[in-house]
Protein backbone atom coordinates (compact mmCIF):
# COMPACT_ATOMS: atom_id res chain seq x y z
CA UNK A 1 0.00 0.00 0.00
CA UNK A 2 1.13 3.57 -0.64
CA UNK A 3 1.87 6.04 2.13
CA UNK A 4 -0.03 8.69 0.12
CA UNK A 5 -3.58 9.01 1.44
CA UNK A 6 -6.31 9.03 -1.20
CA UNK A 7 -9.78 10.09 -0.06
CA UNK A 8 -11.58 6.97 -1.25
CA UNK A 9 -14.75 7.85 0.72
CA UNK A 10 -14.73 11.20 -1.04
CA UNK A 11 -14.76 9.33 -4.35
CA UNK A 12 -17.95 7.55 -3.27
CA UNK A 13 -19.47 10.92 -2.39
CA UNK A 14 -18.67 12.25 -5.88
CA UNK A 15 -20.47 9.31 -7.48
CA UNK A 16 -23.50 9.68 -5.21
CA UNK A 17 -23.73 13.40 -5.99
CA UNK A 18 -23.84 12.51 -9.69
CA UNK A 19 -26.48 9.89 -8.95
CA UNK A 20 -28.65 12.57 -7.33
CA UNK A 21 -28.45 14.63 -10.51
CA UNK A 22 -29.79 11.66 -12.49
CA UNK A 23 -32.39 10.71 -9.85
CA UNK A 24 -31.05 7.16 -9.55
CA UNK A 25 -32.04 4.61 -6.93
CA UNK A 26 -28.73 2.79 -7.18
CA UNK A 27 -25.85 2.01 -9.52
CA UNK A 28 -24.35 -1.27 -10.68
CA UNK A 29 -20.83 -0.26 -11.68
CA UNK A 30 -18.70 -2.66 -13.71
CA UNK A 31 -16.00 -0.52 -15.29
CA UNK A 32 -12.52 -1.27 -14.00
CA UNK A 33 -11.83 2.45 -13.53
CA UNK A 34 -14.92 2.85 -11.32
CA UNK A 35 -14.11 -0.25 -9.28
CA UNK A 36 -10.54 0.95 -8.67
CA UNK A 37 -11.60 4.55 -8.00
CA UNK A 38 -14.13 3.52 -5.37
CA UNK A 39 -12.36 0.59 -3.72
CA UNK A 40 -8.71 1.66 -3.83
CA UNK A 41 -7.71 -1.95 -4.53
CA UNK A 42 -6.50 -3.98 -7.46
CA UNK A 43 -9.53 -6.02 -8.56
CA UNK A 44 -8.62 -8.16 -11.59
CA UNK A 45 -11.79 -10.27 -11.84
CA UNK A 46 -15.17 -9.55 -13.40
CA UNK A 47 -16.71 -7.61 -10.56
CA UNK A 48 -19.40 -5.05 -9.79
CA UNK A 49 -20.10 -2.41 -7.17
CA UNK A 50 -23.60 -1.98 -5.81
CA UNK A 51 -23.80 1.73 -4.97
CA UNK A 52 -27.07 2.91 -3.36
CA UNK A 53 -28.13 6.52 -3.38
CA UNK A 54 -26.86 8.71 -0.59
CA UNK A 55 -28.28 7.83 2.81
CA UNK A 56 -29.42 4.35 1.79
CA UNK A 57 -26.50 2.32 3.07
CA UNK A 58 -22.94 1.44 2.19
CA UNK A 59 -21.62 0.38 -1.22
CA UNK A 60 -20.64 -3.25 -1.71
CA UNK A 61 -17.99 -4.70 -4.00
CA UNK A 62 -18.85 -8.10 -5.46
CA UNK A 63 -15.84 -9.99 -6.76
CA UNK A 64 -15.11 -13.66 -7.36
CA UNK A 65 -15.04 -15.85 -4.27
CA UNK A 66 -11.36 -16.77 -4.46
CA UNK A 67 -10.25 -13.13 -4.06
CA UNK A 68 -12.73 -11.76 -1.54
CA UNK A 69 -10.44 -11.88 1.50
CA UNK A 70 -7.60 -10.00 -0.19
CA UNK A 71 -9.87 -7.35 -1.73
CA UNK A 72 -11.55 -6.90 1.64
CA UNK A 73 -8.20 -6.45 3.37
CA UNK A 74 -6.64 -4.15 0.78
CA UNK A 75 -9.70 -2.20 -0.33
CA UNK A 76 -11.99 0.36 1.25
CA UNK A 77 -15.41 -1.18 0.63
CA UNK A 78 -17.47 -3.95 2.11
CA UNK A 79 -16.67 -6.94 -0.10
CA UNK A 80 -18.66 -10.08 -0.85
CA UNK A 81 -18.15 -12.97 -3.23
CA UNK A 82 -20.04 -14.12 -6.27
CA UNK A 83 -19.63 -17.00 -8.69
CA UNK A 84 -21.47 -18.77 -11.54
CA UNK A 85 -23.28 -21.23 -9.28
CA UNK A 86 -26.57 -21.47 -7.46
CA UNK A 87 -26.62 -19.24 -4.40
CA UNK A 88 -23.84 -17.02 -5.66
CA UNK A 89 -25.24 -15.45 -8.83
CA UNK A 90 -24.24 -11.80 -9.11
CA UNK A 91 -27.64 -10.44 -10.09
CA UNK A 92 -29.32 -12.21 -7.13
CA UNK A 93 -26.80 -10.78 -4.70
CA UNK A 94 -27.38 -7.28 -6.06
CA UNK A 95 -31.15 -7.77 -5.77
CA UNK A 96 -30.78 -8.78 -2.11
CA UNK A 97 -28.57 -5.78 -1.41
CA UNK A 98 -31.04 -3.41 -3.09
CA UNK A 99 -33.90 -4.75 -0.98
CA UNK A 100 -31.85 -4.45 2.21
CA UNK A 101 -30.92 -0.86 1.37
CA UNK A 102 -34.61 -0.15 0.65
CA UNK A 103 -33.83 1.20 -2.81
CA UNK A 104 -35.90 -1.58 -4.39
CA UNK A 105 -39.35 -2.84 -3.46
CA UNK A 106 -40.83 -5.60 -5.68
CA UNK A 107 -44.27 -4.18 -4.96
CA UNK A 108 -43.27 -0.59 -5.65
CA UNK A 109 -42.11 1.36 -8.68
CA UNK A 110 -39.37 -0.20 -10.83
CA UNK A 111 -35.95 1.25 -9.96
CA UNK A 112 -33.81 3.63 -11.98
CA UNK A 113 -30.42 1.91 -12.16
CA UNK A 114 -27.21 3.62 -13.19
CA UNK A 115 -25.03 1.41 -15.38
CA UNK A 116 -21.97 1.99 -17.52
CA UNK A 117 -22.84 1.46 -21.18
CA UNK A 118 -20.99 1.91 -24.44
CA UNK A 119 -17.70 0.81 -25.95
CA UNK A 120 -14.14 1.02 -24.70
CA UNK A 121 -11.04 0.75 -26.88
CA UNK A 122 -9.37 -1.26 -24.10
CA UNK A 123 -10.38 -4.92 -23.80
CA UNK A 124 -10.25 -4.60 -20.03
CA UNK A 125 -12.65 -1.62 -19.93
CA UNK A 126 -15.52 -3.40 -18.22
CA UNK A 127 -18.68 -1.89 -19.69
CA UNK A 128 -21.90 -3.70 -18.74
CA UNK A 129 -22.31 -6.78 -20.92
CA UNK A 130 -25.51 -7.68 -22.75
CA UNK A 131 -25.96 -10.93 -20.82
CA UNK A 132 -25.45 -9.15 -17.50
CA UNK A 133 -28.01 -6.52 -18.46
CA UNK A 134 -30.59 -9.18 -19.29
CA UNK A 135 -30.03 -10.91 -15.94
CA UNK A 136 -30.47 -7.63 -14.08
CA UNK A 137 -33.71 -7.00 -15.94
CA UNK A 138 -35.02 -10.36 -14.74
CA UNK A 139 -34.43 -9.62 -11.07
CA UNK A 140 -35.56 -6.00 -11.37
CA UNK A 141 -38.66 -6.26 -13.62
CA UNK A 142 -39.49 -3.04 -15.44
CA UNK A 143 -36.30 -1.33 -14.31
CA UNK A 144 -34.87 1.60 -16.25
CA UNK A 145 -31.20 1.59 -17.13
CA UNK A 146 -29.63 5.05 -17.09
CA UNK A 147 -26.19 5.38 -18.66
CA UNK A 148 -23.78 6.61 -16.00
CA UNK A 149 -20.71 6.47 -18.19
CA UNK A 150 -20.43 10.20 -18.92
CA UNK A 151 -20.51 10.86 -15.18
CA UNK A 152 -17.78 8.29 -14.60
CA UNK A 153 -15.54 9.97 -17.15
CA UNK A 154 -16.07 13.50 -15.88
CA UNK A 155 -15.65 12.58 -12.21
CA UNK A 156 -12.22 11.09 -12.88
CA UNK A 157 -11.14 13.67 -15.44
CA UNK A 158 -9.84 16.34 -13.05
CA UNK A 159 -7.32 14.93 -10.60
CA UNK A 160 -7.16 15.63 -6.87
CA UNK A 161 -3.80 16.76 -5.40
CA UNK A 162 -3.24 13.32 -3.84
CA UNK A 163 -3.91 11.63 -7.18
CA UNK A 164 -1.38 13.91 -8.88
CA UNK A 165 1.17 12.98 -6.21
CA UNK A 166 0.51 9.30 -6.85
CA UNK A 167 0.90 9.78 -10.62
CA UNK A 168 4.20 11.58 -10.00
CA UNK A 169 5.43 8.58 -8.04
CA UNK A 170 4.40 6.19 -10.80
CA UNK A 171 6.28 8.41 -13.28
CA UNK A 172 9.39 8.42 -11.08
CA UNK A 173 9.33 4.64 -11.31
CA UNK A 174 9.18 4.65 -15.12
CA UNK A 175 12.10 7.09 -15.13
CA UNK A 176 14.07 4.49 -13.17
CA UNK A 177 13.14 1.85 -15.72
CA UNK A 178 14.36 3.96 -18.64
CA UNK A 179 17.58 4.84 -16.81
CA UNK A 180 18.43 1.18 -16.21
CA UNK A 181 17.51 0.20 -19.77
CA UNK A 182 19.82 2.89 -21.13
CA UNK A 183 22.62 1.75 -18.81
CA UNK A 184 22.24 -1.86 -19.97
CA UNK A 185 22.30 -0.81 -23.63
CA UNK A 186 25.33 1.44 -23.13
CA UNK A 187 27.31 -1.17 -21.21
CA UNK A 188 26.46 -4.15 -23.39
CA UNK A 189 29.50 -6.36 -23.99
CA UNK A 190 31.06 -6.40 -27.43
CA UNK A 191 28.92 -8.58 -29.67
CA UNK A 192 26.00 -8.69 -27.24
CA UNK A 193 22.65 -8.55 -29.03
CA UNK A 194 19.50 -7.81 -27.03
CA UNK A 195 16.06 -9.08 -27.92
CA UNK A 196 13.00 -6.96 -27.35
CA UNK A 197 11.91 -9.35 -24.60
CA UNK A 198 15.23 -9.00 -22.78
CA UNK A 199 14.87 -5.22 -22.80
CA UNK A 200 11.32 -5.56 -21.48
CA UNK A 201 12.63 -7.74 -18.64
CA UNK A 202 15.38 -5.27 -17.76
CA UNK A 203 12.86 -2.43 -17.52
CA UNK A 204 10.35 -4.50 -15.58
CA UNK A 205 12.87 -5.68 -12.99
CA UNK A 206 14.17 -2.16 -12.44
CA UNK A 207 10.66 -0.77 -11.90
CA UNK A 208 9.66 -3.63 -9.59
CA UNK A 209 12.70 -2.87 -7.46
CA UNK A 210 11.63 0.79 -7.43
CA UNK A 211 8.16 -0.08 -6.10
CA UNK A 212 5.97 -0.83 -9.12
CA UNK A 213 3.34 -3.52 -8.53
CA UNK A 214 2.21 -4.27 -12.07
CA UNK A 215 2.99 -3.78 -15.76
CA UNK A 216 -0.62 -2.83 -16.27
CA UNK A 217 -1.18 -2.59 -20.00
CA UNK A 218 -3.07 -5.41 -21.71
CA UNK A 219 -0.78 -4.91 -24.74
CA UNK A 220 1.82 -7.27 -23.30
CA UNK A 221 3.27 -5.40 -20.33
CA UNK A 222 6.25 -3.40 -21.54
CA UNK A 223 5.98 -2.48 -25.22
CA UNK A 224 9.32 -2.80 -27.00
CA UNK A 225 9.50 -2.27 -30.77
CA UNK A 226 12.59 -2.20 -32.94
CA UNK A 227 13.23 -1.69 -36.64
CA UNK A 228 10.19 -2.47 -38.75
CA UNK A 229 8.17 -3.27 -35.62
CA UNK A 230 8.54 0.32 -34.43
CA UNK A 231 7.52 1.76 -37.79
CA UNK A 232 4.17 0.27 -38.77
CA UNK A 233 1.91 2.85 -40.42
CA UNK A 234 -0.08 4.44 -37.56
CA UNK A 235 1.39 1.72 -35.33
CA UNK A 236 0.96 2.48 -31.66
CA UNK A 237 1.14 -1.01 -30.18
CA UNK A 238 4.39 -2.96 -29.87
CA UNK A 239 4.20 -5.91 -27.47
CA UNK A 240 7.75 -7.22 -27.06
CA UNK A 241 8.92 -10.24 -29.06
CA UNK A 242 12.10 -12.27 -29.47
CA UNK A 243 13.18 -10.06 -32.37
CA UNK A 244 16.82 -9.05 -32.06
CA UNK A 245 17.56 -5.33 -31.88
CA UNK A 246 19.98 -4.26 -34.59
CA UNK A 247 22.29 -1.29 -34.66
CA UNK A 248 21.18 1.75 -36.64
CA UNK A 249 17.43 1.07 -36.35
CA UNK A 250 14.68 2.65 -34.26
CA UNK A 251 14.30 1.17 -30.79
CA UNK A 252 11.13 2.11 -28.90
CA UNK A 253 10.95 1.35 -25.18
CA UNK A 254 7.48 1.93 -23.68
CA UNK A 255 7.36 1.16 -19.95
CA UNK A 256 4.35 0.85 -17.64
CA UNK A 257 4.26 1.10 -13.85
CA UNK A 258 1.58 0.95 -11.17
CA UNK A 259 1.87 2.43 -7.71
CA UNK A 260 -0.98 2.48 -5.20
CA UNK A 261 -3.49 1.80 -8.01
CA UNK A 262 -2.19 4.74 -10.10
CA UNK A 263 -0.42 4.33 -13.43
CA UNK A 264 2.78 5.40 -15.13
CA UNK A 265 3.30 5.24 -18.90
CA UNK A 266 6.58 6.40 -20.44
CA UNK A 267 7.90 5.88 -23.97
CA UNK A 268 11.46 6.68 -24.97
CA UNK A 269 13.45 6.12 -28.15
CA UNK A 270 16.99 4.84 -28.67
CA UNK A 271 19.42 4.19 -31.52
CA UNK A 272 22.24 1.70 -31.01
CA UNK A 273 25.49 2.37 -32.84
CA UNK A 274 25.70 4.54 -35.93
CA UNK A 275 22.46 6.25 -36.96
CA UNK A 276 21.68 6.60 -40.68
CA UNK A 277 21.45 10.29 -41.70
CA UNK A 278 17.88 9.91 -42.96
CA UNK A 279 16.76 8.46 -39.63
CA UNK A 280 18.61 11.19 -37.69
CA UNK A 281 16.73 13.86 -39.65
CA UNK A 282 13.45 12.05 -38.99
CA UNK A 283 14.26 11.89 -35.27
CA UNK A 284 14.93 15.64 -35.20
CA UNK A 285 11.47 16.35 -36.60
CA UNK A 286 9.95 14.03 -34.00
CA UNK A 287 11.56 16.07 -31.23
CA UNK A 288 10.05 19.26 -32.67
CA UNK A 289 6.63 17.60 -32.66
CA UNK A 290 6.98 16.63 -28.99
CA UNK A 291 7.82 20.15 -27.83
CA UNK A 292 5.08 21.67 -29.98
CA UNK A 293 2.56 19.31 -28.40
CA UNK A 294 3.60 20.27 -24.86
CA UNK A 295 3.49 23.97 -25.74
CA UNK A 296 -0.14 23.56 -26.81
CA UNK A 297 -1.42 21.66 -23.76
CA UNK A 298 -2.65 24.67 -21.80
CA UNK A 299 -6.06 25.50 -20.26
CA UNK A 300 -8.64 26.65 -22.78
CA UNK A 301 -6.86 25.38 -25.88
CA UNK A 302 -9.00 22.94 -27.83
CA UNK A 303 -7.86 19.48 -28.82
CA UNK A 304 -8.34 20.46 -32.47
CA UNK A 305 -6.15 23.57 -32.13
CA UNK A 306 -3.48 21.51 -30.42
CA UNK A 307 -3.52 18.89 -33.14
CA UNK A 308 -3.36 21.45 -35.94
CA UNK A 309 -0.33 23.13 -34.37
CA UNK A 310 1.57 19.83 -34.21
CA UNK A 311 0.51 18.73 -37.66
CA UNK A 312 1.67 22.05 -39.11
CA UNK A 313 5.23 21.22 -38.00
CA UNK A 314 5.09 17.75 -39.55
CA UNK A 315 3.76 19.13 -42.84
CA UNK A 316 6.38 21.88 -42.95
CA UNK A 317 9.12 19.23 -42.73
CA UNK A 318 7.44 17.03 -45.36
CA UNK A 319 6.22 14.31 -42.98
CA UNK A 320 2.55 15.19 -42.55
CA UNK A 321 1.40 11.71 -43.53
CA UNK A 322 3.66 10.06 -40.94
CA UNK A 323 2.02 11.68 -37.90
CA UNK A 324 -0.72 9.68 -36.20
CA UNK A 325 -3.86 11.77 -35.68
CA UNK A 326 -4.13 11.04 -31.94
CA UNK A 327 -1.93 13.14 -29.65
CA UNK A 328 -2.90 11.96 -26.19
CA UNK A 329 -4.98 9.71 -23.98
CA UNK A 330 -6.14 9.68 -20.40
CA UNK A 331 -4.33 8.26 -17.38
CA UNK A 332 -5.20 7.83 -13.73
CA UNK A 333 -6.10 4.85 -11.59
CA UNK A 334 -6.18 1.27 -12.86
CA UNK A 335 -8.64 1.11 -15.77
CA UNK A 336 -8.35 4.84 -16.51
CA UNK A 337 -6.25 4.64 -19.66
CA UNK A 338 -8.15 6.10 -22.59
CA UNK A 339 -10.62 8.97 -22.02
CA UNK A 340 -10.15 11.67 -23.13
CA UNK A 341 -8.38 11.06 -26.43
CA UNK A 342 -6.77 14.14 -28.00
CA UNK A 343 -7.92 13.95 -31.61
CA UNK A 344 -9.34 16.46 -34.08
CA UNK A 345 -12.88 16.35 -35.44
CA UNK A 346 -16.34 17.32 -34.29
CA UNK A 347 -16.61 14.60 -31.58
CA UNK A 348 -13.42 15.38 -29.64
CA UNK A 349 -11.91 18.45 -31.28
CA UNK A 350 -13.97 21.06 -29.37
CA UNK A 351 -12.95 19.61 -25.99
CA UNK A 352 -10.48 21.84 -24.13
CA UNK A 353 -7.53 21.20 -21.85
CA UNK A 354 -8.44 21.95 -18.25
CA UNK A 355 -6.34 22.72 -15.20
CA UNK A 356 -5.44 19.64 -13.12
CA UNK A 357 -6.21 17.15 -15.84
CA UNK A 358 -3.40 14.63 -16.38
CA UNK A 359 -3.07 13.45 -19.96
CA UNK A 360 -0.58 11.20 -21.68
CA UNK A 361 1.10 13.50 -24.17
CA UNK A 362 1.50 11.18 -27.16
CA UNK A 363 3.22 11.42 -30.51
CA UNK A 364 3.32 8.46 -32.89
CA UNK A 365 5.59 9.29 -35.82
CA UNK A 366 6.20 6.37 -38.15
CA UNK A 367 7.60 5.92 -41.64
CA UNK A 368 8.11 2.26 -42.62
CA UNK A 369 11.00 3.21 -44.95
CA UNK A 370 12.85 5.22 -42.29
CA UNK A 371 11.87 4.33 -38.73
CA UNK A 372 9.36 4.92 -35.99
CA UNK A 373 9.17 6.87 -32.74
CA UNK A 374 6.69 7.24 -29.94
CA UNK A 375 6.18 9.71 -27.12
CA UNK A 376 4.00 8.78 -24.18
CA UNK A 377 4.52 10.91 -21.10
CA UNK A 378 2.04 11.80 -18.31
CA UNK A 379 1.52 15.55 -18.40
CA UNK A 380 -0.24 17.76 -15.85
CA UNK A 381 -2.12 20.76 -17.21
CA UNK A 382 -1.55 23.74 -14.92
CA UNK A 383 -2.57 27.40 -15.01
CA UNK A 384 0.90 28.13 -16.42
CA UNK A 385 0.86 25.41 -19.06
CA UNK A 386 1.93 21.78 -19.23
CA UNK A 387 4.13 20.09 -16.62
CA UNK A 388 5.69 16.81 -17.72
CA UNK A 389 5.68 14.41 -14.77
CA UNK A 390 8.58 12.12 -15.79
CA UNK A 391 12.10 13.55 -16.03
CA UNK A 392 13.19 11.47 -19.03
CA UNK A 393 13.84 13.82 -21.96
CA UNK A 394 12.05 13.74 -25.30
CA UNK A 395 15.33 13.65 -27.24
CA UNK A 396 16.30 10.37 -28.87
CA UNK A 397 19.17 8.63 -27.06
CA UNK A 398 22.07 7.64 -29.33
CA UNK A 399 23.76 4.84 -27.40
Amino acid sequence: MSEIKINWKGHVKKYQNAMNELNLDFCVLTRVKSITYLTGAFVPWRSAIFLPKEGAGEPILYTVLLDVERCRAEGQLQTEGWGPMKGFYLEKKIQTAAKKAKVYNPKGSPPRIGVELGQDICISGGMLQYGEAELLKKVFPGCEFVDFNDKTERIQFIKEPEEITMLRKASEITDVGQKIVKKALAERPLGKIFTENEIAGIGTLAMRKAGSNWEWTFTGGEEIGSGYRAAYIMGGCTPATNKEVKEGESLLVDLHSEYGCYLGDLSHNYILGKCPPELKAFNDVYEQLCYTLIDNMYPGNTFDECYQAVRKVAEKEGFGNDLFFGLGHGIGCIGNESWPVVVPGKEWGPMVFEENMVEIAAVVFNNPKIGGLRLESPTLVTSKGAEILPKTSFEVDYV
